[in-house]
């Protein structure tokens, strides 16, 4: 049964199948610190994220997380700030992994800026830029790959065309 809970109170969908849907088109819908929801989201629009995500996130825009999310994330560009992630991400833009991150799961997307740590193969169709203070464990492979002094990669390293 997917509920959305927030600040002690709860709202019950019928199936268990049922996902939360939001039909915007260029709004912002926001997943608060205090709130959790139990299913899966799906938008037309962006989403920020700073509370707790039980599903998965299938956004036509841009996501910005800052919280929880326990399910596979679908989007165009993705911002990771400050939180720690066991997931699964498909971003046909760009994904930006600040400091203080961490993922857990495969990454494939458009470009991909790592400044965090990410256990899990990154597959990029255009480029790969790693900061002084990434970790990667796992393979990469993109158009173009950065690396500066000081990232760590234990992985293969491979160049596609």
């Amino acid at each position: 049964m997917a509920e959305l809970m927030n600040n002690n109170q709860e709202i019950q969908q019928d199936s268990p199948n049922t996902e939360l849907l939001y039909d915007v088109v260029d709004e912002m819908g926001i997943i608060t610190e205090s709130t959790r929801v139990l299913g899966n989201i799906r938008t037309k629009g962006h989403l920020a994220v700073s509370g707790i995500v039980e599903g998965d996130i299938i956004a036509k825009g841009n996501v910005i997380i800052t919280g929880v999310v326990k399910g596979k994330i679908t989007c165009d560009n993705l911002l990771l700030k400050n939180c720690h992630l066991a997931t699964e991400i498909n971003a046909s833009g760009q994904v930006t992994v600040e400091e203080n991150v961490s993922v857990t799961g495969k990454v494939v997307c458009k470009n991909i800026s790592v400044n965090g740590k990410i256990n899990g193969d990154i597959r990029a169709t255009e480029k790969i830029g790693l900061t002084k203070n990434a970790i990667v464990n796992g393979n990469i492979a993109a158009a173009s790959i950065g690396i500066e002094f000081g990232a760590k990669v234990d992985g293969r390293i491979q160049t596609i065309y």
